[in-house]
């Protein structure tokens, strides 16, 4: 689950387009560590982000 997310409005602007939002529940995928990308499934869709912007969202696991 989302608890905070860190970047600027266009980050924010781009996550809530695909429906991340604080309280969302996401699903954290297999994703190949060269690839440089993290791959979530939220609401059904699969979304790869780039490593530096998966870690600007805080998260806890449930």
């Amino acid at each position: 689950m989302i608890t905070y997310i860190n970047g600027d409005r266009e980050f924010k602007a781009y996550l809530l387009h695909n429906g991340l939002t604080i309280g969302s529940v996401i699903y954290k995928n297999y994703s190949p560590r060269y690839a440089s990308l993290t791959s979530i499934t939220v609401n059904g869709r699969m979304i790869s982000l780039r490593q530096t912007d998966f870690n600007k969202i805080d998260w806890v696991r449930i």
